[in-house]
């Protein structure tokens, strides 16, 4: 029925612009001088939300929301090993693509053999950005990880011949995929201050974290250096952009930036929550990763310990390095965008049109893609780690979404099935009704512990 009022009033629009069109010529008056002014604000008020629409709802997708209804159909994969079970859930949902992306490693080389990757990929702008990394990630960890541990053995080694702290290499910087760029490796991993709730504690990712830490830390940077060699290699071969030249932030791309300044990543971007799980028996611990505003939840005896913080521009710490980058923070509808017209979060891979200050380092830009890093040791009363994009939180909070998929596994449902049913409830089935809210993308990856 909603549907059929709706190609009504398209299709009277549409005869009322064309009567609006007749009177042009002389001698004709069909309409009174009110209706013709209302007819003349309503096709500009189209016109502005054909345009900028996108860039006031919570996030922008390059093709807006979907015409007749979300698209429910979901992929699902599973695995397990090491006493571990998971499964990973996508669904497109409310909008026109699917920019998210995901990725899990269950077994990989060494030095990292003991541990299992888990990563969720949130894009924006496009998917070019999320589908890179969800592919090019794992590898990249696992070079940063034997530079790492390389750099850590001839250091120790130098040490041991008393060979001066100059002698020693500072071989990290060899971890940036095609030598991408070197302030990769001068980004130190930043930590979540220490929680006081659940008993659980951050640590540094050189202390606590140890190599995981620093590794994930160090991929992080190389990632998004990779990125921009390549988006430049895009640009240079002629693909100026991979955006939509009809979508806002491709029209809003040709009119920010310079030819010289073009990459194909500018305004596309991804979030990354990624995770580390020491799959080893005993003590046994996940270090988690975090960039944007996706999100890494635990269920501790049925309570959410969250091990992420979602980076927004608001936050007092995410403002300050962007109004010192040059940029601003503004309330724009429901959310807080930097610069008033672009990204609601202020941590990405990608978005290099934010990270284009030539004087300031990779962790000053007004957006960054430093993680924050946050490992803790598992106990016997955790139950199941939930990594999710956003569009999971937009009617859950975490405690929801720990409840959506504890009663599914308690009801005896598979972790597969979990994760479905979680999807399914982070979809909105009426975006009037819910505000806009619950018509994001949702991916989610289930690992039962």
């Amino acid at each position: 029925m909603g549907q059929l009022l709706w190609s009504i009033l398209r299709d009277l629009y549409v005869f009322l612009i064309v009567v609006f069109l007749i009177e042009r010529f002389p001698g004709s008056d069909l309409m009174h001088d009110v209706f013709r002014k209302t007819v003349m604000v309503a096709t500009i008020g189209v016109v502005i939300w054909k345009l900028f629409g996108g860039m006031l709802s919570e996030t922008s997708s390059v093709g807006g929301p979907r015409v007749g209804g979300p698209l429910r159909q979901k992929k699902t994969e599973g695995g397990n090993g090491h006493g571990l079970e998971w499964a990973v859930c996508e669904m497109q949902g409310w909008r026109a693509a699917m920019e998210d992306a995901t990725c899990i490693a269950a077994t990989l080389p060494e030095p990292l053999a003991h541990q299992a990757l888990f990563a969720v990929f949130d894009g924006h702008g496009g998917s070019q950005v999320s589908h890179i990394a969800s592919l090019e990630f794992p590898k990249v960890l696992q070079v940063c990880a034997n530079k790492l541990r390389d750099s850590d053995e001839v250091r120790q080694s130098s040490r041991q011949d008393d060979v001066s702290a100059d002698g020693s290499p500072g071989a990290v910087s060899g971890c940036k995929p095609h030598e991408a760029e070197d302030e990769a490796a001068e980004v130190e991993p930043r930590t979540l201050p220490a929680p006081t709730a659940n008993g659980v504690e951050a640590g540094s990712a050189r202390d606590e974290g140890g190599l995981s830490g620093k590794s994930l830390s160090m991929s992080m940077i190389a990632m998004d250096a990779f990125l921009r060699q390549l988006g430049n290699g895009l640009n240079s071969k002629g693909k100026s952009s991979l955006l939509q030249l009809s979508s806002p932030l491709g029209i809003m791309a040709r009119h920010l930036e310079a030819s010289s300044q073009r990459n194909a990543f500018n305004l596309v971007g991804s979030t990354a929550i990624v995770a580390l799980l020491d799959k080893t028996g005993g003590k046994r611990s996940v270090t988690v990763a975090n960039c944007g505003d996706s999100r890494a939840v635990l269920c501790r005896n049925g309570t959410a310990v969250e091990l992420s913080e979602d980076h927004k521009p608001e936050l007092h710490s995410e403002e300050k390095r962007i109004r010192q980058a040059g940029g601003s923070v503004k309330l724009i509808g429901p959310c807080h965008r930097i610069d008033g017209w672009g990204l609601n979060l202020s941590r990405a891979l990608g978005d290099f049109h934010y990270k284009a200050r030539p004087d300031l380092s990779a962790e000053q830009q007004k957006v960054i893609a430093v993680p924050e890093i946050r490992t803790v040791e598992l106990h016997s009363d955790d139950e199941f780690l939930v990594l999710a994009c956003d569009g999971c939180f937009e009617l859950h909070t975490s405690q929801k979404v720990v409840d959506i998929v504890r009663v599914a596994l308690r009801a005896g449902q598979t972790v597969m099935q979990a994760a479905e049913e979680l999807v399914d409830q982070s979809c909105s089935p009426n975006l009037v009704k819910t505000r806009g809210k619950g018509g994001d993308n949702c991916s989610a990856i289930v690992i039962k512990l």
